[in-house]
C-alpha cells in the first residue's frame, strides 16, 4: 500500500466517540489516495470546533455521543459553515430509514453503516460504500 495521496485529495474531518471506530474509519479513508483525514474529534463539540478551525472539504459524524450529539453538532456546523456531511452510524437499515430522517433534515447529506466486527466481505461492502459516499458528497458545494 501506498501512501501516495492525489494533489487534489479531498479533506476529511472524522467524528466519533468511539477512538476504535475513528481510527478504523480514518484507515479506511486514508487507504484511498483521493481522501486524507486531517482531524478526529471525539463528541460532537470537539467535532464542531475542528470544522471551523481545520475547514475540511466532508465531515462523517456519529450520531450518539457526549457532551453534543451528531444532530446538534451537524446543526451548528451547516449554521456556521455549511460543509458535506456522511453519517456513520450503528443503527441499522431499518432504524436510519425511520430516524435518520431527521439527521439529513439537519443538513447531512448521506448515511452509512459504521464499519464493525462484520465478515471480511460484509466489511468490504461497508467499507467501498463509505469511501464511495465521502467522495460523493465531496463533490456538493453548499453555499
Amino acid at each position: 500500500m501506498t501512501n501516495y495521496k492525489s494533489k487534489n485529495a479531498k479533506r476529511v474531518l472524522v467524528v466519533d466517540d468511539s477512538t476504535v471506530t475513528r481510527k478504523v474509519i480514518a484507515a479506511i479513508l486514508n487507504a484511498d489516495p483521493d481522501l486524507q483525514v486531517i482531524g478526529e474529534a471525539a463528541d460532537g463539540l470537539e467535532g464542531v470546533r475542528l470544522a471551523a478551525e481545520l475547514r475540511p472539504d466532508v465531515i462523517t459524524m456519529d450520531l450518539n455521543m457526549p457532551n453534543m450529539n451528531g444532530d446538534e453538532a451537524t446543526r451548528r456546523i451547516m449554521a456556521a459553515m455549511p460543509t458535506p456531511i456522511v453519517v456513520v452510524t450503528s443503527i441499522s437499515r431499518e432504524d436510519q430509514i425511520h430516524g435518520g430522517l431527521d439527521i439529513l433534515l439537519e443538513g447531512a447529506l448521506e448515511i452509512v453503516q459504521k464499519p464493525g466486527s462484520l465478515s471480511e466481505k460484509a466489511y468490504k461492502v461497508i467499507s467501498d460504500e463509505l469511501v464511495s459516499k465521502v467522495k460523493a458528497v465531496a463533490q456538493v458545494i453548499l453555499r
